[in-house]
């Protein structure tokens, strides 16, 4: 349904714009640079916004397609099943959903964080495309699907308890502060529980100097030279994170569908207007007069 794709297109560039400073901040802190005061100094040093913002324009310019497929697919798989409106259902399409825009989520999320953690003069462009052929010209095509398989298993089941959670909080209001706070906390949910799987991804997307073989290879070195504690480092950032750039996805993707149907009701009514005009006409032996206010 084309609702769906629109819906979560503009949901998607909502949630990154509102949250992406506390993505770049969790990402420096998940990457050992400091502590999350000692990151977020750095970060702003020199009075302006565009560290914080650096790297935005990866996952902006892949959000049409990230999102596109993310509401797509849940919306297309949960209507194909037996009870859509069941929760089951809910977590199956969220499941599915999630591991199908892994496809398109990995190379986005690869350049973004090699953006976010790059220093002036280590010669990663900014801009989407910029920092996409970069990374192709050094490490080929597959060098911008590492990570593919971590991001499938932290993504798959985080969209299942996502879309789930928020079902189950948004039955029966639909109201601006709920949709907000349900998408807030079903996206805050989703990162918290899986979150260790994330540090590994940024961990292993962020290597550059072929520190890790692989997803196991770089979890169990993060623990032998940081310690268990690694894992749940940068936390509270992308707790944050979460509540506000999901209450904001979830918020537009609501606004979009309620201005999608008022759209369609008004062209429903004019339609039946004009019908209405040509039928009379026609009994009258008359020509029609079709001009309608727009």
């Amino acid at each position: 349904m084309a609702l769906d794709f629109v819906a979560g297109c503009i949901g998607g560039c909502a949630g990154i714009v509102a949250g992406h400073p506390l993505d770049t901040l969790k990402v420096h802190i998940q990457s050992g640079r400091g502590s999350p005061l000692q990151c977020a100094k750095s970060l702003l040093r020199g009075g302006t916004i565009s560290n914080i913002y650096r790297g935005v324009w990866a996952p902006l310019g892949g959000i049409a397609a990230v999102n596109a497929i993310v509401f797509g697919a849940y919306g297309n798989t949960r209507r194909a099943l037996s009870e859509p409106d069941s929760l089951k259902t809910h977590a199956m399409a969220g499941a599915a959903a999630g591991a199908l825009q892994s496809l398109a989520c990995a190379p986005v999320e690869l350049i973004k964080t090699r953006q976010q953690l790059a220093s002036a003069g280590e010669g990663m462009p900014n801009g989407a495309w910029a920092g996409a052929r970069h990374i192709v010209k050094i490490g080929g095509f597959k060098a911008l699907f590492r990570g593919l398989g971590i991001t499938v298993a932290r993504d798959s089941p985080a969209f299942a308890i996502y879309f789930t959670s928020y079902e189950v909080m948004t039955r029966g209001d639909k109201s601006v502060s709920r949709v907000f706070t349900a998408g807030g906390v079903a996206g805050a949910l989703s990162w918290v529980i899986l979150y260790p799987i994330d540090v590994v991804k940024s961990r292993l997307q962020g290597d550059t100097i072929g520190k890790y073989s692989g997803a196991w290879d770089c979890f169990v070195k993060s623990i032998r030279s940081d310690g268990w504690r690694c894992m749940t480092r940068g936390v509270v950032a992308v707790t944050l994170r979460a509540f506000i750039s999901n209450g904001a996805c979830f918020t537009a993707v609501a606004w979009t569908e309620q201005a999608w149907q008022h759209c369609s009701s008004d062209s429903a009514v004019k339609t039946l207007a004009q019908a209405a005009v040509i039928s009379d006409a026609v009994r009258h032996h008359e020509s029609p007069d079709l001009r309608f206010d727009i």
